[in-house]
This record gives C-alpha cells, structure tokens and sequence, in this order.
C-alpha cells in the first residue's frame, strides 16, 4: 500500500497559521500604526506583537516557529536602529541588509551542515519522523537553501530598487506586499520541487518500517 503525504489543503491548514502571525499580522499592525497614528505606533504594534506571542509561546512552553523568531528578530534590529537614527527611510534600509544576511545564512548553514531550511519547512509543510530525518531528504534540503538564498537575494534587491525610486509613503504601501509576493514565489516552487521527493522518501520509509 503506497503511502501519501498530506495535499494541498492539508499543507494550506498547517502552514497559514505560523504564516499569519509571522507576518500577515505584524505587517497589517504596522500600516493600522502608520495611518492612524504614525511611525512611532507603527514600530510599536509590529515589534509588540512579535514579542508578545514569543514570550506567551516561551511561557506556555508552546513551539516557536522558525517564521515568528525571525521575524522578532529582524523587528528589533529595524526598530532599535531607526528609533537611535531617528531616520525613517534608514528603518527601510535594514531589511535590505538583514534580507542578504539572511540569504548568506542559508549558505552558511548549507556549509555548516544543518540546513537552514530544514526548520523553516517545518512551519509550512507537516512532516512525518521517519521522512525528515530521512538521508535523501536532508540532501534535497541543502538544494532548497540554494534555492532560498537566491530568494532572499532577489528579494533585497527588488526592495533596494523600490527604495531608491519611490517616496517613502509609496514605498511603505508597496514593498512588503511585494516582498511577501516573492516570498510567497518561493515557498510555492519549494513545494512543487519538494513533493516529489518527500513522496518517494515517505514511501521508502514506509517500505522499510513495513520490512522489520
């Protein structure tokens, strides 16, 4: 009998959930902020929120997504800096250079062996024990991080370039729902790519578990 991982829809149920709060709604309470009361209770709500859900996660001993905890982390950075420089445009200009940072890591992690990507999948894709520790699979991740510092990368450089050719008001309408776009790109060639993979390694480890 050949085993069959989770479809779409199931993927869908899993993964929204840790991509809702990790940047559906930190993004939606920074525009609430910065058209209604402005730059200060934009910083505010987003960084807030992150920080708030880590540390009701971190109390109830619950899973932080690898998502959230990124996400957190790059609030803060972005936050600290722009309050300290004063400067809006400049709070702006950090997710370019923690957008790269992030790209390198997934190829430092590649080089290291411990695949960045292996954790993030997790928020998006549900995976059975004996498939995620699989030998093949760990390979097809260290592909995917490829894959995924190319992402972040282009994603720097779209936001560089809308950054350097909009106002900063058009700007902050645009660039997060294109950043997310590419993001969105990304997890959805991850899946296509990641399927055919993850079904024949599920079936081989089924295969296996049915032998002993």
């Amino acid at each position: 009998m050949q085993h069959r991982l989770p479809g779409p829809l199931a993927i869908a149920r899993h993964a929204f959930p840790n991509v809702a709060v990790s940047t559906f709604i930190p993004m939606a309470l920074f525009y609430l902020g910065w058209y209604t009361e402005g730059r200060s209770a934009a910083f505010a709500l987003a960084l807030g929120w992150a920080l708030t859900l880590v540390g009701w996660r971190s109390v109830r001993r619950q899973r932080i997504p690898a998502m959230l905890v990124l996400t957190t982390v790059l609030l803060v950075l972005r936050t600290t800096i722009a309050v300290m420089s004063g400067s809006t445009r400049l709070y702006f200009m950090q997710p370019i250079v923690t957008t790269c940072l992030i790209g390198l890591l997934f190829l430092v992690s590649v080089a290291a062996g411990r695949p960045l990507i292996t954790k993030l999948a997790a928020d998006v894709f549900p995976l059975p024990t004996e498939v995620a520790e699989h030998a093949d699979l760990r390979e097809h991740f260290r592909k995917m991080s490829f894959l995924w510092a190319g992402v972040y990368f282009f994603n720097a450089a779209v936001t560089l370039l809308l950054l350097l050719n909009l106002p900063v008001s058009a700007f902050v309408a645009t660039h997060s729902f294109v950043g997310l776009g590419i993001i969105w790109a990304g997890i959805c060639m991850t899946i296509y790519l990641s399927r055919p993979v993850l079904q024949r390694v599920h079936n081989a480890a089924a295969a296996a578990a049915a032998a002993v």
